[in-house]
């Protein structure tokens, strides 16, 4: 039986969570500015943006998780 988390951890989750949002609208706002400069239409921008927010906050969960100590080699099975 595992302990149930303090409110102290549901504020870090909380708080990485919103660092993973923000890292992901940044690195959204950053590729369709590039994508629409390099001739793309309109549309076509805000779909590679929203493809690379995805990506990147997947992408920084997965760093959040790996760093925790949830991800391989943690001496648990």
């Amino acid at each position: 039986m595992t302990a149930p988390r303090s409110h102290r951890s549901r504020t870090v989750r909380a708080l990485l969570a919103t660092i993973a949002v923000l890292l992901g609208v940044i690195a959204a706002l950053v590729g369709g500015i590039l994508q629409r400069l390099d001739g793309d239409s309109l549309p076509q921008a805000i779909e590679y943006g929203c493809g690379v927010f995805g990506a990147t906050v997947l992408f920084t969960f997965a760093v959040f998780y790996f760093l925790g100590g949830n991800g391989p080699g943690n001496g648990e099975s």
